[in-house]
């Protein structure tokens, strides 16, 4: 048996850890070496709320739905957490910035302890090719040869995830995930705003600024070759 890493989604009401809710949970206890699915979780949270209109259109989870087939939040993490007893670490596709968030967010809301498990964000640790600048995850799917036939439903962007990183090392992973994360400006002008954009950096209308997030060893390779000036942040733009 090899590493084992349990993949997790979520689906929610909105993109607000403290304010939303969840409605599906999808998560998958996978054998890293082999390749290997060997548990699967998969089902509807009902999130006690509405559903807004355009997370309807985006994931098709309704009210009725979650009505109907909709396990209560305390219920599906009671069945999270112990599929995730059985894992070495825990995995998911920008989950730094969304699901890892809302999973904390979710234990303090039921006062459960969270999982000690180590976290690793599959979008951010591993080390794509240079040549993949996406990092959505359908796009990344394409790139890699494959297309999921249902998108933002959790159980089948968990297998998605673990399609596209096969074949990277877990090791490796690790260790990325262990390097410190860095938030940078482009100090460009308007002129020179297709540079930043082509290095994967973004417009922040709020504070108008162009930036991104790196691994340190990313940024000092990049900030080498980008050709403009940059600036380390705080912290991401609010």
């Amino acid at each position: 048996m090899g590493t084992l890493v349990i993949g997790i989604d979520l689906e929610t009401t909105g993109l607000l850890p403290n304010e939303d809710r969840i409605t599906e949970i999808g998560a998958v206890l996978y054998d890293w070496q082999s390749g290997t699915p060997l548990k699967l979780m998969s089902t509807l949270v009902n999130p006690e709320r509405p559903i807004p209109e355009e997370v309807v259109r985006l994931t098709g989870i309704t009210d009725e739905l979650v009505d109907l087939y909709g396990k209560s939040e305390k219920t599906a993490f009671a069945e999270l957490h112990d599929l995730m007893s059985y894992a070495d670490y825990a995995a998911a596709f920008n989950g730094s910035q969304f699901d890892y968030p809302f999973y904390l967010a979710a234990c303090k809301r039921l006062d459960v302890e969270p999982s000690g498990i180590y976290w690793v964000d599959l979008s951010s640790d591993v080390k794509w090719p240079p040549e993949i600048k996406t990092r959505n995850l359908q796009h990344l799917a394409a790139d890699r040869g494959f297309v999921s036939p249902y998108r933002h439903r959790a159980i089948f962007d968990v297998l998605t995830m673990f399609k596209a990183a096969a074949g990277f090392d877990f090791d490796d992973i690790l260790a990325r995930a262990q390097e410190p994360t860095l938030f940078v400006q482009a100090i460009v002008s308007f002129e020179e705003k297709e540079l930043a954009k082509e290095r994967g950096y973004h417009w922040h209308g709020a504070s108008k600024r162009w930036w991104r997030s790196w691994k340190q060893s990313d940024y000092e390779a990049d900030k080498l070759e980008c050709g403009f000036r940059t600036q380390l942040l705080n912290g991401a733009p609010e």
